[in-house]
């Protein structure tokens, strides 16, 4: 066996995470041919075998998603109760904040635990660049000072084949998908909106297959034995399939692999909505798509790569007075949906018509140039 490296993912259920690590192995594949990589669940933590296994490694890399949480360590990494105990250097690559207003304020005084800290620091430590999927990470990592930080993107922007390669608009849209969110769960107003685009653009693009797209599974055991307690979660996304029968609105479960995301948005020419992994992918192959940001991930993209995106909402209430309501009274709503979500869709995809196509351009320049850093960041690891 070659030297390796050991990754750590958190892919249970939602394909975006399954995506990011796929993506991953094919950078690690292409450009660090030198490496095997051991794939271990970022979830688990570490019996003898796998700390073995890890110390016996070149870098241990905490891999993709929104991990940078207060509860980062060990809620994400459960890694072990002595971190001296990792002998080898630990990195991150590809990983994201988690904000819902998504502010750029919200960066300087970033919520991370004393834990999270500690394990941040482990990295530090560490000596090698931290990789970040965006710069609203990077600069809440820079208020930690912490700054041996590389903006690579996550890997998941990254398919080889198109790079440095001009996109091509359809002649015909022949399908389209709609990613269903999560804000609706907590939120009636993102759930009314959610609705009403989805009956708008399915009117919109009548001539198309139009098509609602669940990243999460809905399948009752499949998606609980995934995540647990989070029973509502799987609850409201099946009365919301439940809504789609009665509307009449077509809608495919692609939850489960890296593979389903592949294969499905293969087949689409424009994706429209909120997961941020379906319009990061359709970018990575010069596809058409307009994400709806629902918290900070989705806006953090614009940063990153441009391209079309449409804010899903005005304002998310994180006042202390709506903090304390939604503790006391359930089914408080702490956003502000926006209502000219669908209008501003419809304008930005005329726009994309009439310019051939100029803002998904512009994101497939800047995931061109990303990639350099990428590259590097891959370059220096050990």
């Amino acid at each position: 066996m070659k030297d390796y490296y050991v990754i750590l993912t958190g892919s249970k259920n939602n394909a975006g995470d399954f995506l990011i690590k796929y993506r991953a192995k094919k950078l690690f594949a292409a450009l660090r041919p030198d490496r095997d990589i051991v794939d271990l669940d970022a979830w688990k933590p570490f019996d003898q075998a796998s700390l073995d296994l890890v110390n016996n490694s070149k870098a241990l890399i905490l891999l993709g998603g929104p991990a940078l949480q207060a509860h980062m360590y060990p809620g994400i990494y459960a890694l072990t109760a002595n971190l001296d105990d990792i002998k080898v250097p630990v990195t991150t690559m590809g990983i994201g904040w988690k904000s819902i207003s998504g502010n750029w304020e919200d960066t300087y005084d970033y919520p991370l635990s004393a834990s999270a800290m500690q394990l941040l620091r482990k990295v530090e430590s560490s000596g090698l660049p931290m990789s970040v999927r965006d710069f609203h990470t990077l600069n809440a990592l820079a208020f930690k000072r912490i700054d041996n930080v590389l903006m690579t993107g996550c890997p998941a922007y990254y398919d080889l084949d198109y790079i440095g390669k001009p996109v091509q608009l359809p002649e015909k849209l022949h399908k389209v998908a709609f990613s269903l969110g999560v804000s609706f769960i907590e939120s009636p107003s993102m759930e009314r909106e959610m609705k009403a685009q989805i009956l708008r653009l399915k009117d919109y693009f009548k001539d198309a297959e139009f098509e609602v797209v669940f990243h999460h599974g809905l399948d009752p055991d499949t998606f609980l034995k995934s995540h647990g307690a989070k029973q509502v979660h799987n609850q409201k996304h099946n009365e919301f399939a439940q809504w789609l029968n009665t509307a009449g609105v077509a809608y495919v479960d692609i939850s489960g692999s890296a593979e389903n995301l592949v294969e499905y948005y293969s087949e689409i020419d424009l994706h429209i909505g909120y997961r941020v992994h379906a319009h990061i992918f359709m970018n990575s192959i010069s596809r058409m798509s307009v994400l709806i940001a629902e918290d900070g991930r989705g806006k953090a993209t614009d940063k990153v790569i441009g391209g079309m995106l449409v804010e899903g909402f005005c304002r998310y209430k994180n006042d202390l007075v709506s903090k304390v309501i939604n503790k006391l009274f359930s089914g408080f709503d702490r956003y502000l949906a926006n209502p000219a979500v669908s209008a501003e869709i419809i304008t930005q995809i005329k726009y994309g018509a009439r310019s051939s196509g100029h803002r998904m351009a512009v994101s497939r320049a800047m995931i061109d140039s990303n990639i350099v850093i990428m590259r590097k960041y891959l370059e220096m690891l050990p």
